[in-house]
Formats: C-alpha cells, structure tokens, sequence
C-alpha cells in the first residue's frame, strides 16, 4: 500500500431505501479495479431511510490512475444509483 499517495472518496447512492447494504459494499468492493486499493467504506444516513455509501479508495498521482474510472465501475453494480467523486487528498 506504500506505493499508493491519493485517498479518494467516492459516494454511492442506492436505488432505494431497500437495497441489501451489507451485499451492495460487497458488490462495489469487488467492482474496485485491481490497481486500486481499498480502504473502507462508511455509511452517510440521507434522508427516508436512504443511506449512501463513502467508499474510501487508494491511487497513485499518475498517468493511468483515475478516480473516475472507479466511480464508473461502481456504477454498474447493481443497484447503485449514482457514484461521484467527492474528494481526492494526497497522503
């Protein structure tokens, strides 16, 4: 992990107040791309029940390493509404 300089925060947004939490973060831990690194993911409650997910994301600050490649790959898990970078910090 010492290779990796950038935490990046991705938020995801169910499609409902239904969805299986504990089974969408597996679902988008497995969709991270491989040259990435994981770090956790925290609940944000919203509003109605909704809950969106923080998904804490390792990079490097170079040419082939971006968080928007993350962020689409989480959007095509099912029943992920909408995933968009929220912050990116060196570390």
């Amino acid at each position: 992990m010492s290779d990796f300089n950038i935490v990046g925060v991705i938020k995801v947004m169910p499609t409902s107040p239904e969805v299986d939490l504990d089974k969408l973060e597996e679902n988008i831990k497995k969709a991270i791309p491989e040259k990435y690194g994981f770090v956790k993911i925290e609940r944000e409650p919203i509003a109605f029940g909704l809950v969106a997910l923080k998904v804490y994301v390792l990079a490097k600050d170079e040419e082939g390493y971006s968080l928007d490649e993350v962020a689409d790959a989480f959007r095509k898990v099912e029943d992920v509404e909408s995933a968009e970078v929220e912050s990116v910090s060196r570390i």
